[in-house]
């Protein structure tokens, strides 16, 4: 008998427990307490004083536009190489360097170079001798044939032998010219006027042809390469004028566009769109811009922000109807400037509002 008594305590006890929380959750949940029906609340019986502040509620047509985010580049961009091999000695410039066309920027190692354009040189040397000797046999022979002295065959033989020589001649004077440019080979000068980007070699490397050794770009071309919906870019054409913002100088530039690539990108559906800026101080390849595109127009709601009133997260607005305030709630836009904001829903154009502010 005793052990059903405990057991029956026990039972009882949990019992009581989960009435109390139910109890407690219902006085939580305000199932005691008297509820405001869920309806427009007013300030019934208010009236608003002849000298409150008030502003009427206007619909205003704006221009929209939309950003494309973008990048800025170079519109001229070289990669200096060496057209021959060989070993690097010095390079003059580093990365941040301004260049103006035809400054030294990289000196190779041009023995090999020299020894060929001496060699050639002394080949000239004895051509020439030789075609000086092959000159006076044939005048020799061509004075003898006209004495009847020699034969026709032996004649042409001089002649032939002398041609072939001013042939040779000619070609090793080729060859000395070809050596002369390619000792100039040697020293690789700037092709056009700009800033060095990169530096991709070093002194005591192998040049070889078509290996990049410096990158430039030209600074004072820079344009925004900016990805552009389809829709929006098929209203652009070359030549429009669209503006850039550069968000880390703060700087709005006119710009114009230039080029549009035209082949859409699959997965963005999106046109590579290339305008052009003018030459600023600050400005740097690679920076970020916002290309700024009219879309068109759009009416939107706007009213004073100074009519708002903020409770927590939610924003009200007292709406003056018939002489008595009505307070409602509203939903305000991102748009705001010059103390005015919008409104998306809760008035509508015309009516009038009090300002709190």
């Amino acid at each position: 008998m005793k052990k059903y008594l405990v057991v029956a305590r026990k039972v009882l006890a949990a019992l009581l427990g989960l009435v109390a929380l139910i109890l407690i959750i219902m006085w939580m949940s305000g199932v005691f307490s008297t509820r405001v029906p869920p309806e427009r609340v007013t300030r019934a019986g208010e009236r608003v004083a002849p000298a409150s502040a008030t502003a009427e509620v206007h619909q205003v047509t704006e221009h929209v536009i939309e950003e494309a985010v973008g990048t800025l580049r170079a519109e001229r961009r070289t990669q200096v190489s060496s057209k021959i091999l060989a070993t690097i000695q010095e390079i003059r410039v580093r990365a941040g360097d301004k260049v103006a066309a035809g400054d030294v920027l990289v000196v190779l190692d041009s023995r090999d170079l020299a020894s060929r354009l001496a060699q050639a040189r002394q080949n000239v040397t004895s051509l020439e001798a030789n075609l000086k000797n092959l000159k006076l046999a044939y005048e020799r022979e061509k004075a003898l044939f006209e004495n009847q002295a020699t034969s026709k065959s032996s004649l042409d033989q001089k002649e032939a032998a002398y041609h072939v020589a001013e042939a040779e001649l000619e070609r090793g004077r080729q060859a000395v010219r070809e050596a002369e440019v390619a000792t100039t080979h040697a020293v690789i000068r700037a092709p056009v006027a700009g800033v060095v980007v990169d530096r991709l070699a070093e002194p005591g490397d192998m040049a070889a042809p078509g290996r990049p050794l410096l990158s430039l770009y030209d600074a004072t071309a820079l344009r925004l390469e900016a990805p552009v919906r389809e829709l929006l870019a098929t209203t652009l054409k070359v030549g429009d004028s669209l503006s850039v913002r550069i968000d880390a100088l703060d700087l709005t530039l006119p710009g114009t566009v230039d080029e549009i690539v035209p082949e859409a990108e699959a997965a963005s559906r999106s046109f590579l769109v290339k305008v052009g800026i003018p030459r600023h101080e600050g400005l740097y390849s690679g920076m970020f811009g916002r290309l700024l595109i009219p879309a068109g127009e759009r009416e939107r709601v706007c009213m004073p922000l100074s009519a708002l009133e903020e409770v927590g997260q939610l924003q009200f607005v007292n709406v003056i109807d018939r002489g008595r305030l009505d307070r409602r709630l509203v939903k305000i836009g991102e748009h705001s400037e010059h103390g005015f904001v919008e409104v998306l829903s809760g008035v509508s154009p015309g009516e009038v509002v009090l300002l709190t502010q």
